[in-house]
This record gives C-alpha cells, structure tokens and sequence, in this order.
C-alpha cells in the first residue's frame, strides 16, 4: 500500500491499495560457509529492541518455498534465537494477523443516534445515522511489531420491529433542527406502537503491518456493536374540540384527561 494515508480513508481507493504479497525474513549469510559464513554473520551482527544480542535480517517479498522471492532492500534485527528458526534456505515467514487477532483489539463502535428519541410516532418518518471513525493500533504478533489500521466500511441497523436495512455504506445523517418525519436513505417508519430498540453494527475493514514489511489486508471484516438506542413509538390521535376547559375541566384534551 502506499504510503499516503489518504489512500486509506478513501474507500472508493480501498482495491487498489491492497497489497497481496506475502513478507517474509531471509538470513543474507545463508549459502555461506565456513570462515564466510562467520565473517557474514559479524557484519549482521545488531542490537534487538530492549536490548539482546541479534541479526540482521533481509525483509523479502515472498513467502518460504517462494522461487520468486525479492529482497525490498531493508533489514530487520532479529533475536538470535528467532534467527535460528529459519529454514533451510534462510527464510523466516513473518506471521499473519487474522481475523480473530483482529477482532481481539478494541476497535470503538460507531454512535447512533436516532431521531427523535426517545420517543416518536407511528407512521411517520424516524431517521437513524451513524459516526464512526477509523482508528490506528498498535500491537505485537509472534514476537514481531505490528502497526493495525480499522476503517468504517458498511453498516446494518436492525429496527428492533422486525425491520432491518444494510449491510450499507449510507451512514444517514442528522435531520436539520426543526425537520421531522423527513424520510431519508436510512430511516424508517414503524406501524405499530410499542417499545422498541434500534442496534447497529458496524463493519470495520482491517489492514496490518508486521515490522514496517508493507501493509495488507485482513481477511474478513471486523464486526462492531453499538450500544443499542431504545425508543418509544406512539399513536398520535386529532380531534376537533370545541369545549373550554375552564368551562369542562374534563373535555378532551384538557389537563389531568386522555
């Protein structure tokens, strides 16, 4: 993926940006022998983070058993007892951050909000919207240093009526102070009076990054739950009243009556 971050918040640039090589480690004195080996080995010699004895390592694209590996031209120190894990041809595969390590890390839920609430009518319009952010991370997988990002891609909003709308990319949006029953992509109008709750999932699109090798995708979307919106749907009902309450205290509509 680039580097542009840009890329990442542009959704409508998200295929493009994927990345699908594989990343692995490779040892720059594999095929060495003897005195050259050694000699190789004191030149890639570093310091680990937090201190530790290690080797440089090659950061390749191209996973172990990959003919067609390419070095990018970085290194990578490595702790000397990771370094001998590598298999015969040098090669160390650097671990893949699933969906389930995806799904491990705190990614915030969108807010929902519906309106009005907490109470509105039957048969007449109630918008729902949501707001989501994308979000970085920071973690550690396999002894390896992993930079994670998480980006809003699709929501579905389940009524609490039966109803349901997405998976969507329409996020909906607030209503205009004064606006009601304005029907808009993401609101819904209930039919029957009741207690209700609105619940909203969000689908966050991941992306990881082990040891700056280069950015890939996650496979499979990372499903977050907002806290559910209750709502109370009523009957609004008109009548044409011509008593005066101060007259007939208990006429329609006046005071203390239903």
């Amino acid at each position: 993926m680039s580097d542009d971050d840009s890329i990442f918040f542009d959704p409508t640039k998200m295929d493009t940006a994927l990345n699908r090589n594989t990343y692995s480690l490779q040892d720059p004195c594999n095929g060495e022998d003897g005195d050259a080996f050694d000699d190789c080995r004191e030149e890639q010699e570093c310091t680990v983070d937090g201190g530790g004895e290690g080797v440089n390592m090659d950061v390749v694209v191209g996973g172990a058993g990959d003919e067609g590996r390419a070095s990018r031209g970085t290194q990578m120190c490595v702790a000397n007892a990771e370094a001998a894990e590598a298999d015969d041809e040098g090669v160390i595969p650097l671990p893949v951050f699933t969906l389930q390590d995806f799904q491990r890390l705190n990614v915030a839920p969108a807010v929902s909000t519906v309106e009005p609430a907490p109470d509105t009518l039957k048969n007449m319009n109630t918008n729902v919207f949501a707001v989501a952010d994308a979000q970085a991370f920071q973690t550690e997988l396999g002894g390896f240093p992993v930079a994670v990002r998480a980006y809003p891609v699709q929501y579905t909003w389940n009524y609490g009526d039966g109803a349901t709308l997405g998976p969507t990319p329409l996020t909906g949006a607030p209503l205009a102070e004064g606006d009601w029953d304005i029907p808009t992509d993401t609101s819904h109008v209930y039919s029957e009076t009741g207690d209700y709750s609105v619940t909203l999932t969000t689908y966050f699109y991941g992306e990881y990054n082990v040891a700056g090798t280069g950015w890939q995708p996650v496979a499979g979307f990372n499903e977050v739950a907002s806290a559910p919106v209750p709502i109370s749907v009523w009957k609004a009902t008109v009548r044409n009243v011509a008593d005066d309450c101060n007259e007939n205290p208990r006429s329609f509509g006046c005071p203390g009556t239903n």
